[in-house]
């Protein structure tokens, strides 16, 4: 990936709960009368919120919770449009003052789909998402902030994604590399051709240790001296090895504790469970994929080795173990050494994968002996010249990909350091869930049709009106016209009983 990261601001469609994204600041809509919906309650941590001082001006911080903010979506009618935009305009410039003055470079302003609740815009989606995501674009280059527009409504989500596919060139800062990798992977995904390998690098972006620290931090935790652990610098297995030697059978709950403070995922992880694939393996072991993805409103995926595949239900290979079973967690020496004799199956999994799927390398540097090892192994077995699948890399620029370049389609994340790089990873992300979102289920639903052409909206009119004389029809012959139309957001009209027209007679 060339081009480097740029000032501008990006943003970001988020499928999944606001209360489980990692963010730095929120936006909290409520009404002039400062009335906060429980919906919001994970936001706030169960704090009541208090309202904010210069609430006139229809935005405020909030009083007990850093990192919060109001925004009136409803005074004595309804803000839409420009208002709309101006008042976000002035809060978001407001949050950028501060992180100036804390000498922040870059703030994730987090907010939801603003006037579809309480708001009391829901009966107009189409036209309040085409606004606000306009308006969303226009703030975030002006200010030079990144903006994630969360929201769990599947329907909500796809119609955002097909906007945004309408004029991806104005949402994306992609070259044409970029953006021609971005629709491939996307169109495998579609497909169900895509698998996912995370790495650590995906779980730092949440706030977790790399596994340099973690190391460190459990050194600290045994009461290891400094020059004893430094002397083993160059093998951070032999590293591990010694943690154990003092934390004995303590080391994985050690382990636990430190992993299990985080509880938000990162952007990677939202947009990677976006995706909808299917088959996952990871090295971390930690439950923010997992939590990413119920985030979004389907189930956990089945936890491999621990649980047993289930049909229909994607599944998650930890191969390094998971916090949830202390004892399975792979770190020091000796279990390394052990991987194979005690866990080929998962080797096999993996391998498996990378020779009938393609698969997405996110997070890691692929120095992990085992996985190298591994995909050495299919390497030497396959007769074809054909890749794995692709690897996002966001460390700096290294020999290592002329390793594995006949293999892996490379992409180097560019930027001055690494959280540009993890930054220009996540909008790539962000452009590949774009392209791979297949929702429809906003299509004949009228709220949305102000997304659409006016062509568009006729024929969308005219197959709501079959599918209402489908559903009415009572005829099991058409139940499957009944469900597909259902899928698109078709909805069966209930109709009014008639009133008469003379008077009631109270008795």
């Amino acid at each position: 990936m060339a081009v480097a990261s740029s000032p501008r601001g990006h943003v970001f469609a988020v499928h999944g709960r606001l209360e489980t994204v990692r963010y730095d600041e929120v936006i909290v809509p409520t009404d002039r009368r400062f009335r906060v919906g429980s919906t919001w309650d994970g936001v706030l941590s169960g704090v009541r919120p208090v309202r904010p001082d210069n609430w006139g001006r229809g935005y405020g911080r909030s009083q007990e919770n850093a990192g919060v903010w109001f925004i009136s979506v409803f005074d004595d009618v309804a803000v839409t449009g420009d208002e709309l935009e101006q008042r976000l305009d002035v809060l978001v410039g407001a949050i950028v003052a501060e992180s100036r003055l804390s000498s922040v470079d870059r703030r994730v302003v987090a907010l939801p789909v603003l006037g579809l609740g309480g708001g009391a815009q829901g009966a107009r989606r189409g036209e309040v998402i085409r606004e606000l995501v306009a308006a969303l674009s226009r703030i975030a280059s002006q200010h030079g902030v990144d903006i994630a527009l969360v929201t769990p409504d599947l329907a909500v989500h796809g119609a955002i994604q097909h906007l945004r596919r309408q004029h991806s060139e104005t949402h994306f800062e992609l070259s044409r590399t970029e953006a021609d990798a971005a629709a491939e992977l996307g169109a495998l995904a579609q497909q169900g051709h895509l698998a996912l390998f995370l790495g650590a690098g995906v779980s730092m972006a949440a706030g977790l240790p790399s596994w340099g620290q973690l190391l460190r931090d459990l050194s600290r935790h045994a009461k290891i001296a400094s020059s004893d652990f430094d002397s083993l610098a160059d093998s951070p297995l032999d590293q591990a090895e010694l943690i154990s030697l003092h934390l004995n059978d303590r080391l994985g709950s050690t382990v636990a504790a430190i992993v299990r403070a985080k509880t938000q995922v990162s952007l990677a992880h939202a947009l990677l469970a976006g995706l909808d694939c299917g088959e996952v393996v990871t090295t971390n072991y930690d439950g923010l994929y997992e939590l990413a993805v119920e985030s979004t409103g389907r189930p956990r995926p089945v936890q491999l080795p621990r649980e047993t595949v289930r049909a229909g239900r994607p599944w998650l290979l930890k191969m390094h173990g998971d916090v949830s079973d202390e004892d399975s967690i792979v770190l020091t020496r000796r279990s390394f050494v052990r991987y194979d004799a005690q866990s080929r199956p998962a080797g096999s999994l993996l391998q498996s994968l990378m020779m009938t799927k393609h698969l997405l390398v996110v997070g890691t540097s692929m120095s992990d002996d085992n996985v190298i090892r591994l995909a050495v192994e299919v390497d030497d077995f396959l007769k074809s010249d054909a890749h794995f699948g692709t690897f996002v890399d966001v460390s700096a620029p290294s020999a290592r990909t002329k390793l594995w370049e006949k293999r892996f389609h490379w992409l180097n994340c560019a930027g001055d350091d690494t959280a540009a790089r993890v930054r220009r990873m996540e909008i790539f992300l962000d452009a590949v869930g774009m392209f791979a979102a297949t929702d429809a289920s906003w299509l004949l639903d009228g709220r949305f049709a102000g997304l659409l052409e006016p062509t568009d909206r006729k024929i969308t009119a005219e197959a709501r009106r079959v599918a209402q004389k489908a559903f009415e029809s009572g005829s099991g012959l058409l139940q499957p016209l009944q469900q597909r139309l259902g899928e698109l957001g078709a909805k069966r009209q209930t109709k009014l009983p008639r009133l008469s027209r003379t008077r009631a007679t109270l008795q």
